[in-house]
């Protein structure tokens, strides 16, 4: 088994999301995946465990720099038309209608010489859980635009050189997800905007953060936070058994962990956080503007 340890702000949804993309991703690549967060010491972190002797964080980054996104569609006739690639796959979509922009797909790539594929789109289930509340498609920026956005600047990184805190790689990346609120600024509360800046001839980005909006994709694909009317959310960390019952651990499977992210496990050690959102425009892109901890 190998096990590898990486920081993380539980005050940051976007970081607790990409954990369990990472955990989601190793048991695809490496099986036997366990994770589970810890904050007893000074710097909380997050730790996943994995078959074999291979790095598991690393391993997911030095997959994902290689992989292509694949695109899915229901019909030849629906086709996004800035996402590359787009494979037909009858009955793909939940929708009755689906919209080229909240079409699924899949990471695809070779690990150990045989193909492997991680699918996304969260976006495109067609149901009432937590999907797209913080980014529309304006301006082209569909979900895929965005994806693509976080893998490019993946491709580019130092996977030696991000692995022991992936989550606080910084890049200047074009629009992602909004699921990471450090990427996100109010011109309200700035004094400026920097799209409007950009319009005027002055190329102004603020930082973003690519492998924690890829991640958390990946890690919302399977598990959802939970909706408290349109402007606020809850998740959860969990950590080792309750006190009366301690675990050397505290590392759960996939399957254990969505449970987890939601709060429903109640032989665990967990904290709830409670994230509350807003529009940045009307009709557009939303912002997280307060991340609490609610006491149990």
């Amino acid at each position: 088994m190998a096990e590898s340890r990486i920081p993380v702000d539980l005050f940051n949804p976007g970081q607790v999301f990409a954990c369990m993309g990472f955990l989601e991703a190793a048991e695809v690549l490496l099986g036997e995946a366990e994770g589970g967060f810890d904050w007893e010491g000074v710097s909380p972190g997050f730790r996943l465990r994995t078959a074999g002797e291979e790095n598991p964080i690393a391993t997911v980054l030095e997959f994902l720099a290689e992989a292509q996104v694949r695109w899915l569609s229901p019909s030849e006739d629906l086709v996004e038309r800035d996402g590359g690639p787009t494979i037909v796959q009858k009955g793909i979509s939940q929708a009755a209608e689906p919209d080229a922009a909240y079409l699924p797909a899949e990471i695809v790539g070779r690990f150990n010489g045989q193909e492997r594929s991680i699918a996304i789109g969260y976006w495109a289930d067609g149901t009432s859980r937590f999907s797209t509340v913080f980014k529309k498609s304006t301006n082209g920026a569909s979900s895929h635009v965005r994806f693509e956005n976080a893998m490019s600047s993946i491709r580019l990184a130092d996977i030696a050189e991000v692995a022991d805190d992936p989550l606080g790689m910084v890049a200047w990346t074009l629009s992602l997800f909004r699921l990471d609120p450090r990427g996100s600024v109010s011109p309200i509360h700035a004094g400026f905007s920097p799209d409007s800046l950009r319009k005027g001839g002055i190329n102004m980005r603020v930082a973003t953060y690519p492998i924690c909006e890829a991640l958390a994709v990946i890690g919302l694909e399977h598990a959802r936070p939970k909706i408290e009317g349109q402007r606020r959310f809850r998740y959860c960390a969990w950590s080792g058994l309750s006190r009366e019952r301690r675990s050397l651990s505290g590392l759960l499977s996939p399957e254990l962990a969505r449970a987890g992210l939601n709060g429903a496990l109640p032989f665990m050690q967990v904290r709830h956080f409670v994230v509350e959102h807003d529009e940045v425009k009307k009709g557009g892109d939303r912002a997280i503007t307060r991340v609490s901890e609610e006491k149990t």
